[in-house]
């Protein structure tokens, strides 16, 4: 009945009109978006940078799931599922740490960081071990940001890697220093954060210090003679310029766009925060824009690279987590200060969390009915169609 529901709401969906009240509300639209999407794509976990040390871990939850990150003896990442296989306990119990070996806290069984089962202990002489290793997840790296899919086969990563890569590259994210995270819990649907941050019909009246730091986000200004000028000096630098858009069968959006000039780098002053980090030689590289269906979205300057996750919780709760990464030279206090830092995405962030949540509770109304999108908003309708595109093919 529940498939049933969702195959209806999914054959009436209009394209260039935002989603029927239900797509955003009821739980058997995100089962369904769980099973079609967050089960079956590739998502952003989180970065190298994370985890430096072999044995360095960090855990990613996913609705009943944990899912350990950890970096290998050899510098391989690896990703299991945070449970036992001897009765299902869980095994790491703090979100980030250090593990030589993994030990159930239960019965003491011992893992390699590989998920090999080592010991089990007291059990007899001629259990074999092999079965019982922990499970595992497929993982894949691009440039130091780590996708995880636990699918059993999950889709084909080569579009996504030769996307992102030319533009993560000159960051050196594998050798950088995170300097600080945090997680955030909104009252709204994961669609309506994933719709926010695909367009800026919204900046020029919520955003002051973003349209104070990026020239056309407000939508008033012509940008075209300045992209034109500045990609030929990012191409000369050796930064990738080209534009990925999200077509059927791909996932992935990468873009360069100029900051305005005088602007060194995302800051409320306009002024640089850090040192530039990895490969670039200077604070004039612009912002690259990342975005991978369903949960990535990055923001990075020459300086400083921002990355948001999305997780959803259920149909009106979404978990985001921002981190924030500087050059492995950055010495907090010296090169950087930790507030000015997060002191731009903290501020937009909170303001793009305020719309999400009024969007959430407007649209529970029973006067909503879907609304057309404005021309600006076309990435927006890409991403909307994406999403029913994944429930009309997962469930139909």
């Amino acid at each position: 009945m529940q498939n049933e529901f969702v195959k209806d709401l999914v054959s009436r969906y209009k394209t260039g009109f935002s989603l029927e009240q239900p797509f955003y509300t009821h739980e058997a639209v995100f089962a369904a978006e769980w099973e079609c999407i967050f089960k079956k794509h590739w998502l952003y976990a989180g970065s190298t940078a994370q985890i430096k040390k072999p044995g360095d871990y960090f855990l990613y939850h996913l609705k009943n799931d944990s899912i350990i990150i950890i970096r290998g003896n050899d510098g391989a990442v690896h990703a299991h599922y945070n449970t036992c296989t001897h009765r299902g306990s869980a095994i790491c119990l703090e979100d980030k740490g250090h593990m030589a070996k993994f030990i159930c806290p239960y019965h003491q069984w011992v893992f390699d960081k590989d998920g090999t089962l080592l010991n089990a202990r007291m059990m007899p002489d001629d259990f074999c071990k092999e079965p019982y290793n922990l499970h595992s997840v497929h993982v894949k790296l691009v440039q130091g940001l780590i996708f995880i899919s636990l699918e059993k086969e999950p889709p084909h990563f080569d579009a996504i890697e030769k996307s992102l890569t030319p533009y993560i590259k000159p960051f050196a994210i594998d050798n950088a220093k995170v300097a600080c995270i945090k997680n955030y819990t909104l009252t709204a649907n994961w669609k309506l954060v994933g719709e926010n941050f695909r367009e800026c019909y919204h900046c020029g009246g919520a955003h002051p210090e973003y349209c104070s730091a990026v020239i056309g986000a407000n939508l008033r200004e012509n940008t075209d003679e300045l992209i034109m000028a500045k990609q030929k000096v990012w191409e000369k630098n050796g930064l990738e310029t080209t534009l990925v858009e999200v077509t059927e069968g791909t996932t992935t959006y990468a873009v360069r766009y100029p900051l305005r000039p005088g602007v060194e780098s995302y800051s409320v002053d306009g002024k640089k925060i850090s040192i530039p980090m990895g490969l670039h030689i200077n604070h004039d590289a612009g912002v690259v824009g990342l975005v991978n269906y369903p949960n990535f979205w990055m923001d990075a300057v020459s300086d400083y690279v921002w990355t948001m996750r999305v997780t959803p919780v259920n149909a009106f709760t979404t978990d985001v987590e921002f981190c924030w990464l500087v050059d492995e030279k950055a010495e907090e206090g010296k090169d950087y200060d930790l507030n000015r830092l997060t002191q731009f995405w903290e501020i937009t962030g909170d303001q793009d969390g305020k719309l999400c949540e009024n969007n959430f509770r407007g649209i529970q109304s029973n006067a909503y009915r879907p609304g057309p999108y404005a021309p600006v908003e076309d990435q927006v309708v890409n991403f909307v169609d994406w999403c029913v595109r994944q429930l009309k093919q997962g469930i139909i």
